[in-house]
């Protein structure tokens, strides 16, 4: 048993997993649940194990959906196994501004980077137009003998919006979603603190300040996304349908596959 297990029960028993977890369990509003190992949110899979890619193969993981920008693909490729289809769709809004490899950041840098406002404008951004997410849909909509991982970074933000979509499309109510999204201040902790212990050796103490501001959990952050999405459809289901496709009959379909 690995230490992640302890954390929640959701995360799934990998050594080299970041916030590798199932969103099946989860309860959606007309009582039914999602079934287990069909529906996975994570950060990057670059650290995986030979046992962690004979679990994925196993259960079967078929499609992974990676959000991230492209030199942070290139600086930490995901670790596939067999029978893996590799899906690169970046969903980061901001990367002509702000690239998402936040790693290569310095005091520098960070010294005029304003870590409030880029993540409301991250969160704002996200729902609308992501490319991102519109294959999401299509993998939900076609599933392929097997679970989707959707994963960034970390599986915060950019998985955090797209987990949020899943949830909603399956009939979950907001609550259910804020509580899943903040279920990540526990699931990433332990890496969180790894990485933010090595980026003290060469940030200054307001540069870190900038990082983990960017690295935490907050509810501001996703009721940004869903106040933007209420502002501009009036519901999620109403921005499901017209941002993803996603009207009544296409939910009732997923929700007759993904649910028990």
């Amino acid at each position: 048993m690995t230490a992640q297990i302890l954390l929640h029960p959701s995360l799934a028993p990998l050594d080299g997993g970041i916030n590798f977890r199932d969103l099946g369990g989860n309860s959606v509003a007309d009582g039914r649940r999602i079934k287990r190992g069909l529906l996975f949110r994570s950060g990057s899979l670059d650290r995986l194990t030979e046992n962690d890619c004979a679990f994925l193969a196993g259960v079967p993981v078929r499609s992974v959906l990676d959000y991230r920008d492209a030199d942070e693909v290139q600086g930490k490729p995901d670790i596939l196994w067999r029978g893996a289809d590799y899906h690169h769709v970046p969903a980061n809004p901001l990367s002509s501004e702000v690239n998402a490899n936040l790693e290569k950041l310095t005091s520098q840098t960070l010294a005029d980077f304003d870590a409030q406002a880029f993540m409301q404008e991250l969160y704002r951004r996200l729902p609308f137009g992501n490319p991102a997410y519109k294959r999401l849909t299509q993998l939900l909509i076609a599933p392929d003998s097997g679970a989707i991982v959707q994963h960034c970074a970390v599986g915060k933000d950019r998985t955090g919006v797209g987990a949020a979509l899943v949830l909603f499309a399956l009939g979950a109510d907001e609550a259910t979603v804020v509580e899943d999204y903040l279920l990540t201040e526990t699931t990433l902790a332990t890496f969180r603190e790894h990485m933010l212990d090595q980026l003290s050796i060469r940030l200054n103490a307001s540069a870190l300040g900038q990082f983990t501001y960017v690295l935490s959990v907050r509810e501001e952050f996703l009721m940004t996304a869903l106040n933007g999405i209420r502002a501009q459809y009036g519901s999620t289901d109403r921005w499901l349908e017209a941002e993803y496709g996603l009207g009544p009959s296409q939910r009732e379909t997923l929700q007759a596959f993904y649910l028990e």
